[in-house]
């Protein structure tokens, strides 16, 4: 009979006693749910309007005359800038910059009008900050825009009072047409850009936290020894066992994140659902096993959790997000492999924003699997601490 027995009593004994730990310490459900809940929802209120739009900027405009308010209406109409204040001079603009009242300010130079219909080419000034990186670009990119739409159109316009036929004069304002394609992201919707990033940030923190303290509060509360006795002295049974609950816990949290992702606010879905299934049970998996690694390195649960938060916080620099893998130095190339969350965006972007087929993520997909082999090179080390009482109590 014995044979047949797939869950062995030590298993379920040690599942058993986690659950009873769980639900008799609030720390627990503060860390495994009420905090993660607030954190996605947070997040998600946070960037559900998608593309910021209507950032303050200011205008300097020095003519006043039609032509230079035609165009401070062009772009006070694009989708980034809304021009908030109109200054007399770029000394109060520059100093309501610096009190971050405006993003930006554009500056329009007297005699705007005049030098247009003369065929000079007067010089519209944009000042921004790009201390604010996400700001700047989309202003800088929605008046550069317009800048050079209107240049476009006084250019046609001027050519056809001159005689010239509509396409003659189209072909002399723009003698080269750019031809600009956004792929995989056609609504440059920051949404998609920053939430499929951050809300597994969030929730990548929890696991890691949460996975650390699972363990080594059994070291610092002096239960090592009953849990290792629980599981009939096996600590594969052990560890397993007792993160059994806390793998379901995650799985159902970044079940939600995707729900949130593809369900509520429509982030595009090119590729596998199976895939991304794959992989988001993967990530889990591997922040899970690291944080086993973890502690299993630094038996002190309060060393423990500061190492675990600062590998945390690398997950996001070192995933070639902001700044691509490509031009880091090539030691740091390296060292962004050892991050899970490197590969898990790296298969949901080629999944779900790209569409790439399955031989594109087969790479990433294997450096996800080899994480979750890494613990077993430290069981050995836990079960000694395990059995070895001097170690315990430590916080």
């Amino acid at each position: 009979m014995h044979k047949y027995s797939y869950l062995p009593k030590g298993w379920v004994a040690v599942v058993k006693r986690e659950l009873k730990l769980m639900t008799s310490r609030s720390t627990y459900s503060l860390v495994l749910v009420i905090l993660p809940v607030i954190a996605i929802g947070i997040m998600t209120l946070f960037f559900s309007k998608g593309v910021p739009s209507d950032l303050p900027i200011g205008l300097v405009d020095l003519d006043n005359s039609g032509m230079s308010r035609k165009l401070a209406r062009m772009i006070d109409a694009a989708p980034a800038p809304k021009i908030t204040t109109d200054f007399s001079s770029i000394i109060e603009a520059t100093s309501a910059m610096n009190r971050v009242d405006v993003y930006g300010i554009v500056v329009i130079p007297p005699n705007f009008e005049m030098d247009i219909y003369a065929g000079k080419q007067p010089e519209v000034s944009f000042f921004y900050n790009n201390a604010y990186m996400v700001v700047g670009g989309m202003l800088n990119k929605d008046v550069s825009t317009v800048i050079s739409t209107f240049i476009t159109g006084v250019e046609y316009n001027l050519h056809l009072k001159k005689g010239a036929s509509d396409q003659k004069a189209m072909a002399l304002a723009m003698p080269i047409m750019p031809d600009t394609r956004v792929l995989f992201n056609p609504y440059t919707n920051y949404f998609y850009y920053l939430t499929i990033a951050f809300l597994p940030i969030i929730l990548l923190m929890f696991i890691l936290s949460g996975t650390v303290y699972a363990i080594g509060s059994e070291f610092k509360y002096h239960r090592a020894g009953a849990w290792l006795s629980a599981s009939q002295g096996s600590v594969f049974r052990a560890i397993t066992a007792k993160l059994f609950p806390y793998v379901l816990v995650f799985i159902l949290l970044v079940t939600v994140i995707n729900a949130i992702l593809f369900g509520v606010f429509n982030t595009p879905l090119n590729g596998s659902v199976f895939l991304l299934f794959n992989n988001s049970i993967l990530f889990v998996m591997s922040y899970v096993s690291m944080a086993i690694v973890i502690i299993a390195i630094f038996p002190s649960l309060r060393m423990a959790l500061s190492v675990a938060a600062i590998y945390a916080a690398l997950a996001f620099t070192m995933s070639g997000l902001t700044f691509p893998q490509s031009a880091m130095y090539e030691p740091i190339q390296w060292v962004t492999e050892f991050f899970p969350f490197t590969h898990y965006l790296k298969v949901f972007i080629q999944q779900s924003l790209q569409g790439a087929p399955l031989k594109t993520s087969v790479s990433s997909f294997i450096y996800l699997h080899l994480f979750l082999m890494v613990p077993f090179a430290f069981l050995p080390r836990l079960k000694k601490i395990c059995t070895t009482p001097s170690l315990w109590g430590k916080n």
